[in-house]
């Protein structure tokens, strides 16, 4: 196997309890240039660890890259794990990546072109969802580091699969106090941006799968938290948003500049599809799921009155066609930025 001293790229796999997804991740790494990038795979400590080392040592026996495998001796959550990779990576780029998601054929040698063309604080990119493109905008562009930018594009760090920093503006930034809030790589994305130049690369890079156990709201480091485990419930993402709330309090205590209302705007706008979904539930549920909404530390703008007074009368059908075509207009005017 090819020993790679000086990689371009690190491609990061946080790892629990998902040893077939993880080897499925894997596979779907595809690369002219082998010489060129590192694996780091970080396990979190989980049952199944085991069968995970069994598919990463299966999976090195004919891989053209240079694999890591890090054994984590406690679990250090979502937030520590992450940490703990970025600390681990040699490459000037590290590349985030969830182990039940995939990279799209071909995206990693045109992610990597654009690399070696441009010096990127932070790049991202569009990810698939079925047969749908998300984090999705008209061309690819530069955006300038101000703080401005940085927090009107929170919501494309939301996932974290496919995101790229340049490992020295990242790798001393610790992960301790980010326990249990599951948004570490949002505070990266805004000390990168609103400092370095970012760029947006039009090229869809990660098939986001995401058909894996999740682990939030039960493993040893996380507080047992039903809402958080079940992905499905309706109030799941009011749940993690408050820890996304918390993360960007944080960094805007860190560098005393005004993010959270910038961010309560664009969470006010797209507030709809939760409470459209929420109303689908009934009233009783739809009062309940309004009552959370207003106890998140945010400043919700008119636009959310508007959509759950609609709701609350019409029901969701109806609410959904009167505001698809001002949805519609609003997403074109945007540079096709999805709401």
């Amino acid at each position: 196997m090819h020993i790679n001293i000086t990689p371009e790229l690190s491609i990061c796999i946080t790892s629990y309890n998902r040893a077939n997804e993880l080897l499925r991740c894997l596979k779907s790494i595809d690369c002219k240039f082998p010489e060129k990038i590192e694996v780091i795979i970080s396990e979190d400590c989980s049952p199944q660890r085991k069968s995970i080392v069994e598919k990463v040592n299966q999976y090195k026996v004919d891989a053209p890259y240079d694999v890591h495998l890090n054994l984590n001796e406690f679990n250090l959550g979502y937030d520590g794990n992450l940490a703990r990779l970025i600390s681990l990576a040699s490459g000037k780029y590290v590349l985030l990546m969830s182990d039940d998601d995939l990279f799209i054929s071909g995206a990693i040698d045109k992610t990597m072109a654009f690399l070696e063309r441009h010096e990127c604080g932070i790049l991202f990119s569009p990810f698939q969802i079925g047969i749908e493109l998300k984090r999705k905008y008209g061309k690819s562009a530069r955006i300038e580091p101000n703080i401005k930018n940085a927090a009107e594009h929170i919501y494309d760090a939301i996932l974290f699969s496919g995101l790229i920093f340049k490992r020295d503006y990242v790798k001393n930034i610790s992960g301790d106090r980010f326990a249990k809030l599951n948004y570490f790589q949002v505070f990266l994305f805004l000390s990168v941006l609103s400092r370095y130049v970012g760029y947006y690369l039009d090229v869809p890079l990660i098939d986001c799968i995401g058909d894996g156990e999740n682990a939030y709201g039960i493993a040893e480091s996380n507080d047992k938290n039903p809402y958080l485990a079940d992905r499905k419930s309706i109030f799941s993402n009011l749940e993690f948003h408050k820890g996304l709330i918390k993360v960007i309090q944080l960094f805007e205590s860190d560098n005393n500049v005004p993010v959270v209302p910038i961010f309560s705007k664009e969470y006010s706008l797209r507030s709809y599809s939760g409470l459209s979904l929420a109303r689908r539930k009934g009233r009783k549920e739809y009062r309940e799921y309004w009552k959370r909404l207003n106890s998140l530390e945010l400043q919700l703008s008119f636009i959310v009155y508007i959509y759950y007074s609609i709701l609350y009368l019409v029901g969701a059908d109806l609410s959904d066609t009167i505001f698809y075509i001002p949805k519609k207009f609003i997403y074109l005017i945007r540079g096709n930025k999805c709401l």
